[in-house]
C-alpha cells in the first residue's frame, strides 16, 4: 500500500508549459481522502513553490532546493547552510566563467547581480523573491545553495569545472539544461526525502518517487516504486524500476491512478 508518493516537478508533474497538469488538484484530493502523502521534490525554493501552488499547497511537503531545505506540515525542519568562505569560492569561479550568472539562494529569497535580460527572465521563472545586490560577495545570509544559470556551455560547466574542483566536498548537479545546483554534501533530494519517511515510518516498498534529471537520482533509490519519466534523457533511464508516460502526457497523474487509488 503506498503511504508517500514523491515528485520532482519540472519535465515530471508539470506539462510541457510549466503548468500543474489538468486533474492535479482532485487526485490531491483522492490521496488525502487516503492518508497518502505527497511530497513536492524540485530545486525551487519554498516561497516559489508556495505560489505555484495556491491554496492546495497547505495539504503539501516540500523538499525544496534540491534537498537543502524540508517543509513538513507549513513548517521547516530541516535546513543545511554551505559555509560562507565556500560560497565566496563558488561566486569567484563562477564569475570567471563567460556567460555565468550566479544565484545565492536563502530560505527567503534569492541574491543575484544585474545579469544580462536573457539570464534575468531565466531566474524569474524559478527565483520569485529576487534581492538584487551590487556585489554577491557583501551577502550577509545563511545560504543553502548556489545554482549557477548558463545559456549555452552549462552541461559543459559542470563536468570540467564544477564537479573537478567542488564535487568532492559539495553535491554538484545539473538541474535542468542551463542549471548548476550546489549544496552541501548530504543535501540532496534523497536524503531530504529519507528524512521524511523515516518521521512517519514509512519503508521504500510504501513510496513512489518521479523524476526525469540527474537531480533526481538519490531520491529515486528511495524507492520500490521508482519512475522515470519517457521524456528523460536516456541514460535516467536506469534509475527507474518503471518508465512513466511524458510530462506533456501527465505521466505522473496516470501513474498514481494506476498504483496507489
Amino acid at each position: 500500500m503506498i503511504k508517500l508518493i514523491a515528485t520532482d516537478m519540472d519535465g515530471t508533474l508539470l506539462d510541457e508549459n510549466g503548468y500543474l497538469p489538468q486533474g492535479f488538484t482532485d487526485i490531491l484530493n483522492r490521496l488525502i481522502a487516503k492518508n497518502i502523502k505527497l511530497v513536492i521534490a524540485s530545486g525551487r525554493p519554498y516561497y516559489t513553490l508556495q505560489t505555484n501552488f495556491g491554496p492546495v499547497g497547505r495539504h503539501l511537503s516540500y523538499i525544496c532546493e534540491n534537498g537543502a531545505l524540508v517543509v513538513d506540515d507549513n513548517k521547516t525542519i530541516y535546513k543545511s547552510v554551505i559555509d560562507s568562505n565556500i560560497v565566496k569560492q563558488l561566486i569567484k569561479e563562477s564569475k570567471s566563467i563567460k556567460g555565468n550568472a550566479t544565484v545565492l539562494c536563502s530560505e527567503t529569497c534569492a541574491y543575484v547581480e544585474r545579469y544580462s535580460d536573457a539570464h534575468l527572465s531565466e531566474i524569474k521563472k524559478y527565483y520569485t523573491n529576487l534581492e538584487f545586490v551590487d556585489d554577491l560577495f557583501k551577502v550577509n545570509d545563511e545560504i543553502i545553495k548556489v545554482t549557477f544559470c548558463n545559456l549555452e556551455n552549462s552541461l559543459d560547466n559542470l563536468n570540467n569545472i564544477f564537479k573537478p574542483k567542488f564535487g568532492q566536498e559539495l553535491n554538484v548537479v545539473g538541474s535542468g539544461q542551463i542549471w548548476i545546483d550546489v549544496s552541501n554534501k548530504g543535501a540532496n533530494k534523497g536524503v531530504a526525502l529519507k528524512n521524511l519517511m523515516d518521521t512517519d515510518n514509512i519503508l521504500k516498498e510504501e513510496t513512489m518517487v518521479f523524476g526525469d534529471y540527474y537531480n533526481d537520482i538519490e531520491m529515486l533509490k528511495q524507492s520500490d516504486y521508482s519512475f522515470v519519466m519517457k521524456n528523460a534523457p536516456e541514460d535516467m533511464k536506469q534509475y527507474g524500476k518503471y518508465e512513466a508516460a511524458s510530462n506533456v502526457e501527465h505521466g505522473v497523474l496516470k501513474a498514481i491512478v494506476e498504483y496507489a487509488l
